[in-house]
């Protein structure tokens, strides 16, 4: 008995205690607001008194003394309070009253018909902001008791389970009746505090829910069906509630009711039944969100909702009752579009956590859809049918909500990253992939969404959206159904190509006769004419191999340029970048080129017919783009035409000595001395473009082309890889040989390109950077040569020399000094001069530090004879032949 006792003791004081603090709080809670109240009306009154003192026009002197006093003796009867001590006049007490009524001011003044009437009655300042105190006393201490109320239940509960003082169905029935008694306490102190009510509520919500699953899965006392019916009606009950108390109450339903089915469990787990349930719960709480916008908790719907489809999909990968999730899936997408559509029809912009809301949940129920179909491998119907009616319950509610327009891309998009799922997980297994079903899909799913694209255009706020939705499915399903069959043989992908014009340029000439009427329709026929000219330009490439397929883009390209420069439609421009993106990465950063079947002829071959028939169309497009102004697409069409240029002179080199073996690390001699020819050619074109009409793409393109042509050639021909390194094939002819294309050709680009290079590059130094570069390759040239005419097979590796090879490079390097020399005095150039006479003065160190060792007899007397003659010969001009210095 005693222990009892202590138990109903505890009981009465974890209740009575939050109970008298919260009963307290009410109280001062009512007080403060009153007290707020009458400092609110007390400062209007005051601002009244001294709104009237300014309005009111000065009366004359002699009636001054005799309206103050009145003024003054019915302001202080009114409004002065009695003061408590003297020197002041001691007021009657006036009886207290519960309302206080309304005070006139003025009331015994005299009647004046000159007094202005009383100003409006002004409303006092709200009340100042709750400090940190306030909200932690108001409204955390609230919470923190609600919270409290939970656990002593719930440690009661736990009290009577150790101790084995009450049976399970008591414990069970005693938290029920607590939950059903803090929610009654909810409703009587809802019209004092609010605040305090819905803590009660919430707390007699978790009370109610935890009643409910201790006595199915503590004790087994009710059946699991029981339990689902009690769960559903409870959940029901909560949200009904939620209306009354608050968010708070509102969360938890929502989470007791999607935790439940987990809680509860079944002995034989039924599809329909939970997603009917799941369903339920969703429509309840999304309900209350409509009403009350909470849009918070629609997220945690769509997480709960998510959670539970991913978790059925795992317990049972073979998804027997895809229809039951499919259908549940299109119902919640239509909940939530249910739920915002009032805030998103409004004519202002609605939050945006409602626009992402929506957003997400179309994806999210899409992106679960196409999930649940890769795991089936697309055998059942069900699961597609779902998806086509949720991509067709998204084309509608963007057709009718221009706001949402853009969320149309979605449906498209869902149909193909599923199609690519399953084509990806079957991995080529038979029995989870079959060409003909995929082919079916696959066209289904695009005309579907093409024809409902094109039938929700007519009349539509943005019909070019529209035009160019229908053409993106039909082209994007039909791209990806080449892309997987395209091995499968006999099929006419071609004339496929053409039969899928044939509807847009229908379309497209219908459209002809609106196109005066309809608001948009020029923009719509641009869309479905550039559909048309693509379809049947890649009807030729698509009858061919893969690697004409760029080829139909850069076609396509400036088919788009003249349409959308015909009929002035800037959004058709736009595809313009997509299209060239498009081409410089399939043309510029594709390694599959390399494995293209080029054929065996040089120069004539794919390379040359595949990129000069792009190179053509952009060349093309760009007459239509010029008068546009669009200059940035301008520039960026001829950037990609001259790039494509400079590949394809790569290539052509690459097949010429790889006819083969394109991928083939590493090049030769010869190789590298042609890629430095076509590359210098290149870049000289492009300066010689950019002197004449000031060209920025060709001044680019002549800085960027010309920098690995010098790399190439000084760093790797004349250093690291030179024919006395490695040993060379550059033939046996004297001077006609590989090294006159590996040095003296691009000396001699190099030294046109000096004459120019002045023109068009502000910084002088360039000048002298590349006259330094045609002087070396020049050097290199003679140099190479000399060994080439002892040794022409490269044989002797190194820079080692003997007798008359030795003599001969001092003759030649003599010889080209003197020559530079003579050149600078001839044009007045003073690079020229001072390059030749550093070659002169390496001329006389290698005599006198290389020769006067390694050479003997006459060999040594004509070299100091030569050399001696040579200086004296340069003194005597530089003494009698006048020059410029700088």
């Amino acid at each position: 008995m005693e222990e009892i006792f202590l138990i109903l003791v505890g009981i009465a004081w974890a209740l009575g205690t939050p109970l008298i603090a919260i009963m307290a709080l009410v109280r001062t809670s009512g007080l403060r607001a009153q007290n707020d109240r009458l400092a609110s009306e007390l400062a209007g009154l005051r601002r009244q008194i001294a709104s009237m003192g300014s309005q009111t026009s000065a009366p004359p002197a002699e009636a001054a003394p005799a309206v103050t006093p009145t003024v003054e003796a019915t302001l202080a009867e009114s409004v002065m309070p009695p003061p408590p001590a003297p020197p002041f006049v001691i007021e009657p007490e006036v009886p207290l009253k519960a309302e206080p009524e309304a005070i006139v001011i003025g009331s015994g003044l005299p009647a004046s018909p000159a007094a202005p009437p009383a100003p409006p009655f002004l409303q006092g300042p709200e009340p100042v902001n709750a400090g940190w105190e306030q909200r932690l006393g108001a409204r955390a201490f609230l919470w923190v008791g609600a919270i409290t109320l939970a656990l002593a239940a719930i440690f009661l509960v736990r009290y009577s389970i150790e101790e084995g003082y009450l049976s399970p169905e008591v414990r069970v029935i005693l938290a029920a009746l607590f939950g059903f008694a803090l929610i009654a306490g909810a409703e009587r102190l809802r019209p004092r505090d609010d605040r305090v009510s819905q803590a009660l509520a919430a707390a007699g919500v978790a009370a109610l829910y935890g009643s409910l699953l201790s006595a199915v899965a503590l004790y087994g006392m009710i059946s699991k069906v029981a339990a689902g019916g009690g769960a559903a009606a409870l959940t029901a009950f909560a949200i009904t509630l939620s209306l009354r108390y608050g968010i708070f109450v509102a969360g938890l339903a929502f989470v007791g009711g999607f935790l439940s089915p987990a809680i509860i469990g079944s002995e034989q787990p039924n599809t329909p039944v939970l997603f009917g349930y799941l369903l339920a719960i969703a429509a309840g709480t999304l309900t209350v969100i409509r009403a009350r916008g909470w849009w918070v908790l629609g997220w945690g719907v769509l997480a709960g909702s998510a959670l539970w489809t991913a978790i059925w999909m795992l317990a049972d990968p073979d998804l027997p009752e895809l229809h039951w999730v499919g259908l549940f899936l299109v119902a919640l997408a239509g909940l939530f579009v249910w739920a915002s559509w009032r805030r998103i029809q409004e004519h202002e912009n609605p939050p945006k956590d409602v626009l992402a809301l929506v957003w997400a949940s179309l994806a999210v129920t899409g992106g679960l859809l196409v999930l649940a179909i890769a795991q089936d491998a697309g055998q059942q119907t069900a699961g597609w049918l779902a998806l086509a009616a949720h991509g067709i319950g998204i084309l509608a509610f963007a057709r009718w909500t221009p706001r949402f327009q853009f969320v149309a891309g979605l449906a498209p998009a869902l149909s193909l990253a599923a199609l690519a799922l399953w084509w990806w997980t079957a991995g080529g297994v038979p029995a989870d992939w079959n060409d003909g079903r995929f082919g079916w899909l696959v066209t289904g799913f695009g005309g579907l969404y093409a024809a409902a694209a094109f039938a929700l255009l007519w009349n539509a706020p943005r019909p070019g959206f529209w035009a160019a939705l229908s053409v993106s499915p039909a082209l994007s399903h039909f791209l990806f159904a080449w892309y997987v069959l395209r091995g499968t043989p006999g099929v006419p992908w071609g004339l496929i190509s053409v039969g899928l014009a044939v509807p847009f340029f229908v379309g497209a000439e219908r459209l002809t006769r609106w196109r005066e009427t309809m608001p948009g329709a020029s923009e719509a026929l641009g869309f479905l004419a550039a559909g048309v000219t693509f379809f049947i330009g890649a009807a030729i490439p698509l009858e061919l191999n893969r690697e004409w397929i760029t080829v139909a883009y850069a076609v396509e390209l400036a088919a788009v340029a003249a349409i959308s420069a015909q009929l002035g439609l800037v959004a058709l421009r736009r595809l313009c970048w997509p299209l060239l993106a498009i081409v410089v990465v399939r043309f510029v950063v594709n390694p599959e080129i390399l494995k293209y079947p080029i054929g065996l002829t040089p120069i004539f071959n794919w390379m040359l017919w595949g990129y000069g028939i792009s190179i053509a169309a952009l060349v093309a497009a760009l007459r239509f783009l010029r008068p546009t102004g669009d200059v940035r697409l301008v520039r960026s069409v001829e950037a990609t035409a001259a790039l494509l240029v400079f590949v394809l002179l790569t290539l052509e080199v690459r097949s010429l000595f790889q006819p083969t073996s394109m991928m083939t690390l590493g090049a030769s001699f010869m190789e590298r001395a042609f890629y430095v020819l076509v590359w210098g050619a290149f870049a000289l074109a492009a300066l010689w473009k950019t002197r004449l009409d000031g060209d920025v793409v060709a001044l680019w393109a002549w800085r960027l082309s010309s920098a690995p042509a010098a790399a190439v050639v000084l760093f790797l021909q004349v250093l690291v890889a030179s024919p006395v390194v490695q040993p060379a094939d550059v033939g046996r002819l004297p001077i006609l040989n590989g090294l006159l294309l590996a040095y003296a050709a691009p000396a001699a680009l190099a030294a046109l390109a000096r004459r120019w290079v002045a023109d068009v590059e502000p910084d002088r130094r360039l000048v002298m950077v590349v006259g330094g570069v045609a002087s070396i390759l020049a050097f290199a040239y003679v140099s190479f040569e000399v060994r080439h005419f002892f040794d022409p097979g490269f044989e002797r590796l190194g820079f080692e020399a003997q007798g008359l090879e030795l003599y001969a490079y001092s003759i030649v390097w003599l010889l080209f000094g003197v020559a530079l020399l003579a050149l600078g005095f001839l044009r007045q150039a003073a690079a020229l001069r001072h390059a030749g006479m550093a070659l002169v003065c390496i001329v006389v160190a290698k005599v006198f530090l290389i020769d006067m060792a390694g050479l003997q007899g006459l060999l040594r007397v004509f070299s100091f004879l030569g050399l001696g003659a040579a200086l004296i010969g340069l003194g005597y001009a530089y003494r009698r032949l006048g020059f410029d210095s700088k």
